[in-house]
């Protein structure tokens, strides 16, 4: 009798996360975050031009962003690109013309003198929510993020995970983005860091949105 009780109770117990399944993940969503993006860019101008609370909302707009697509590849609706093709292609385009935009605003006032908190964006009041809209808006705007989510990581993921599995590799994604992102954020805002960039902000600038602009016309194609 006793054994039958904890033989039931054995059964009742929730599963473990495939911890294996979620390191290798984790894995893979470092390399597609470290990798030089549109995000990266935005976090690091962000975090030069402003403040670190600035640079972190920024941070935390991007990991929503990341959890968003996450979600939407870990519970199977990661055939976007395939299911819903003319969707897919319209992201695609209004986010490479957004990058596009932020470029050609970047190169177009790197030779005026910046208000302290102005954004990557342009004249913005400084603040959580104006830096948590730009994260938000510059990870959406980014083509190749959506496409490592419902591709790449999207891969990562065993077949028939249990729900802890797929819970943990969600919350997984959140972290990695915020620790990566948080840790740019941090050493970007440095007092050293930001004297740099007022020295060279021209220059620094235009190699920004010259790289949106090539970054845009590269996901195009």
């Amino acid at each position: 009798m006793p054994r039958r009780q904890h033989a039931s109770v054995a059964n009742e117990i929730p599963a473990m996360p495939d911890t294996a399944a979620v390191l290798s993940a984790a894995a893979v969503c470092f390399a597609g975050v470290m990798s030089p993006g549109p995000n990266f860019v935005a976090v690091t101008h962000r975090a030069a031009a402003t403040t670190c609370h600035e640079a972190l909302s920024m941070v935390a707009g991007i990991a929503l962003v990341n959890l968003l697509w996450a979600t939407i590849s870990v519970f199977g609706i990661g055939l976007l690109n395939t299911v819903v093709p003319l969707l897919f292609w319209l992201v695609k385009m209004l986010g490479s013309a957004y990058l596009i935009w932020l470029g050609l605003k970047l190169i177009r006032r790197s030779g005026r003198s910046a208000a302290p908190g102005t954004s990557i964006a342009g004249a913005r009041p400084p603040g959580f929510a104006s830096a948590l809209r730009d994260g938000i808006v510059t990870n959406l705007a980014n083509p190749n993020s959506m496409m490592f989510y419902v591709s790449v990581f999207a891969g990562a993921v065993p077949e028939q995970a249990s729900l802890q599995t797929m819970l943990a590799l969600v919350v997984m994604v959140g972290l990695v983005g915020t620790l990566w992102y948080g840790s740019v954020a941090l050493m970007f805002s440095s007092a050293r860091v930001a004297h740099l960039y007022r020295r060279g902000r021209k220059l620094i600038e235009w190699g920004c949105g010259l790289f949106l602009i090539g970054f845009a016309i590269h996901a195009l194609a």
